[in-house]
């Protein structure tokens, strides 16, 4: 089962209950940890690092209650940094626009969102687009395909029915690797730090920050 590692503060509820709900109707898990739960013992360092090295991708929802308590801003900078290799998606709440500073190194998607329907469509679509569940009913149904048709082909029934098998299980890891239609929102390159990355941020909306430098930045109509 595919997952997507989710870094938080505890303190945004609201933000971790509308990304639940998102999570809910989809097949992709949400790993959520806690910085508070290590100072406890319940998890370590090494787990959530297991945890993001696990995850098809990595969430960020980066809040003013992130950057207001300076050990959770430190702890989910370090996670995008265990996550650089991956997808890292930034969300940022379009209330809180102006009122965030804390920067990310390291990011493939920066999204301003709301809490309403057309975001949470918006965030489905991500979220489903890392699901993961049909490539294994797909590699299994275009193996059993290759059989047939390579026990046909053959005179050697044995020799055919493997050959055929292999070459429908390459097929079906052609078709099934396909990932359903992920948003790309606009590729932009920070004229100040040169960083390249997709923005998604609501119609109209034509200023930015640059997460990574914190630089403001104007979309190009």
């Amino acid at each position: 089962m595919a997952q997507i590692f989710v870094s938080h503060s505890k303190e945004d509820r609201d933000l971790v209950n509308f990304f639940s709900r998102v999570f809910a109707i989809t097949k992709v898990r949400a790993v959520l940890e806690e910085f508070e739960k290590i100072l406890t013992c319940e998890i370590t360092s090494a787990k959530v690092i297991q945890d993001i090295e696990n995850s098809n991708a990595v969430f960020v929802i980066l809040s003013k209650n992130v950057q207001g308590i300076p050990h959770t801003t430190n702890w989910v900078v370090w996670e995008t940094g265990v996550a650089k290799n991956k997808d890292i998606w930034i969300f940022e709440p379009y209330s809180q626009f102006s009122k965030i500073s804390v920067v990310i190194p390291y990011l493939r998607h920066y999204v301003i969102f709301d809490i309403n329907n057309s975001c949470f469509r918006y965030i489905r679509r991500i979220v489903e687009s890392y699901d993961d569940s049909h490539i294994l009913p797909t590699v299994l149904l275009t193996s059993i395909a290759g059989i047939e048709i390579g026990t046909a082909l053959t005179k050697d029934k044995v020799s055919g029915a493997v050959l055929g098998g292999i070459e429908g299980a390459v097929v079906g890891l052609a078709i099934s690797d396909r990932p359903k239609e992920r948003p790309i929102g606009l590729e932009v390159t920070c004229a100040s730090c040169h960083s390249t990355y997709n923005v998604h941020i609501p119609k109209g909306m034509n200023i930015f920050r640059c997460p990574v430098c914190n630089s403001y930045l104007e979309k190009k109509i």
